[in-house]
């Protein structure tokens, strides 16, 4: 009998750090591109004359409907082809489409250019997933993940902080005049100074990193989309546990996307204001609390407690549900940034662990797809859901003005549940991550 070959050595530290933060900054370019339209919701209200409703399918339908149709494809590419050469076009081509969104002058046209940014988008989870799990061992990977992960809040909070004080020197130079499209408005040049330098990321992607060597353990064979949703549903307990963290936190940080204009309306802070305060804060609960979270959990994994990334996301939401919920309600807005700071500090633990969570119960070989599969169920069931919901909260309340309570109302209703869940799934998970870290060298 062929003794079983060892399994291949991790890269150096220095490579795996490397394509880390590549994959980090491509995560940054990715969330300005999807955040930017959260600044500039009121002019692009205005200019195309839309309701609250529009505005959230624009924010979350049109940008996770085919980013989630798409996801699953992509996770099964991933587990398959080269990811570099992946990651590399799909970086240049969501950059173009975000600065195709400058070019709409109606609602449909910026649909079909947001839907189109979701589609380029949807290949950095699982081929991120897939590639830093083969670039580091077990106890150091969940502080490699957190430190990817952390490039959400540092690509919101980069969106607000430079992004409103660039809308602000937009404003104050000559308009834009293009061939054949003519004069742009301030919102369309935005998009375009935000999309166009991802071109030069997915470049430098491409032309510096090796793909690594697939650490495929004792079991080799390819997995079949059809075999990763038979282990999911022979498994589907502890996958549910850990999906309604990454869910409540989805749908809640789907819903920040109206935190620009819930300052304008409700304390009547401008863009500027409102994005150097609101920037300031996801930078520097992205920074400290997502990397907070991989340090907890990989600390407790190495002390043995398998299950910490579930523990420290349940810190995070209850965190979220507490002070997100109740940010909109202050009299101040100092009091409010002081709440919603706090409120983000526990999304950011939340997203930090929840993508470790996943993996210490996945195996190697399904990693691609199924963290696919979780981004879509998350999506479906958080940014799909959560824009429009307050949006549609807002219309109904019947004044724009309660924006306020509309997100308040989803925002508590949301962390109730993944609460309740969490609670639910704990023994699941714990036994199911258990059993995996004995497979897992």
């Amino acid at each position: 009998m062929t003794p079983p070959s060892a399994p291949p050595p991790y890269p150096s530290s220095s490579t795996a750090w490397y394509v880390t933060g590549l994959l980090t900054l491509i995560g940054i370019f990715s969330y300005m591109d999807r955040y930017i339209l959260s600044l500039l919701i009121e002019p692009i209200k205005q200019a195309l004359a839309l309701t609250d409703f529009q505005i959230g399918l624009l924010i979350g339908p049109a940008f996770i409907l085919l980013y989630v149709i798409f996801g699953l494809p992509f996770g099964w590419i991933a587990d398959r082809f080269n990811r570099r050469i992946m990651v590399s076009v799909a970086v240049a081509f969501w950059s173009v489409m975000t600065a195709l969104c400058g070019l709409a002058d109606r609602f449909w046209l910026l649909f079909v250019a947001r839907a189109s940014v979701g589609v380029g988008e949807a290949t950095q989870g699982p081929a991120g997933v897939s590639l830093i799990g083969d670039l580091f061992p077990k106890e150091t990977r969940p502080k490699a993940i957190a430190f990817w992960l952390s490039s959400s809040s540092l690509g919101a909070g980069s969106t607000y902080l430079l992004g409103g004080l660039a809308l602000a020197a937009i404003l104050a130079t000559p308009p834009v005049v293009l061939p054949i499209v003519g004069e742009l408005a301030a919102w369309q040049t935005a998009f375009m100074v935000v999309g166009l330098p991802g071109v030069i990321v997915a470049a430098l992607f491409f032309l510096t990193v090796k793909e690594p060597v697939r650490r495929d353990r004792a079991d080799s064979r390819l997995f079949s989309f059809s075999d990763a949703m038979k282990y999911v549903v022979r498994h589907w307990r502890p996958f549910l546990a850990a999906a309604f963290a990454s869910w409540g936190s989805t749908l809640i940080g789907a819903g920040s996307f109206w935190a620009p204009p819930l300052f304008l309306r409700t304390w009547g802070w401008d863009a500027t204001t409102t994005g150097v305060a609101i920037g300031t804060v996801l930078l520097c609960t992205g920074i400290g609390f997502t990397n907070l979270a991989g340090w907890l959990a990989a600390y407790g994994v190495r002390r043995g407690v398998v299950h910490a990334p579930y523990f420290v996301m349940w810190l995070g939401i209850v965190m979220t549900m507490v002070f997100l919920g109740s940010f909109s309600l202050m009299p101040t807005p100092e009091l409010g940034v002081a709440l919603f700071a706090l409120g983000m500090a526990g999304m950011a633990m939340t997203a930090g662990a929840s993508v470790t969570a996943i993996v210490a119960i996945t195996p190697n070989r399904l990693r691609g797809q199924l963290s696919a599969l979780s981004f879509l169920v998350m999506n479906l069931l958080g940014a799909q859901i959560g824009p429009p919901a307050v949006g549609l909260a807002t219309d109904l309340l019947g004044d724009p003005a309660h924006l306020r309570y509309g997100w308040t109302i989803t925002c508590v209703a949301t962390g109730l549940v993944a609460n309740l869940g969490l609670l639910w799934g704990f023994r699941h998970y714990r036994a199911e991550a258990a059993r995996m870290a004995q497979s897992d060298s």
